[in-house]
């Protein structure tokens, strides 16, 4: 009885300072950790190229096995992005970008709840880069990794969960 009681007030100490605390927003999907809305830090993020003035992603399920991503933002011009694209976890191609013609396209594998790996391939079929995608271990910061086939450089965007 008294170990059920201390476990109860540990408990309540652990809530009640979880509600005091600024609330986590928490992952839309527990399958997939990647999806819901995610703002890019600029300060925590390295690009290869020049960085864009702001860049928010929005990753949903949109039912029938199809996961679904708004790009939105501001490039390093100035210009304003709007980038959408739809796929499965299948491994088949699927175009980066869905309003346009693409000039690749992306396979994509969800390896585990937090970690996405997927692939740009060109018209010729030869891979152009590569990404990981991974979300912390408290779900509110996903961090993509990317590879470009003939270039040193790694990029690295740190987006926090809005």
């Amino acid at each position: 009885m008294k170990t059920t009681l201390c476990a109860l007030l540990g408990m309540a100490a652990v809530l009640g300072a979880a509600q005091s605390s600024p609330a986590a927003v928490p992952p839309p999907n527990p399958q997939d950790l990647t999806q819901g809305k995610w703002e890019l830090n600029l300060a925590k993020s390295k690009f290869c190229e020049a960085a864009p003035r702001k860049s928010t992603r929005e990753i949903i399920d949109a039912g029938w096995g199809l996961i679904v991503t708004h790009w939105t933002g501001v490039d390093a011009a100035g210009n304003p992005m709007d980038i959408r694209y739809v796929w499965r976890y299948d491994g088949a191609k699927y175009p980066a970008e869905i309003y346009k013609p693409a000039n690749e396209s992306i396979t994509w594998k969800l390896v585990n709840p937090s970690r996405v790996e997927f692939t740009h391939w060109s018209k010729d079929d030869k891979v152009t880069s590569t990404y990981v995608r991974t979300v912390s271990a408290d779900g509110q910061t996903m961090t993509q990794t990317g590879k470009f086939v003939g270039k040193p450089c790694e990029a690295s965007q740190v987006f926090d969960r809005q």
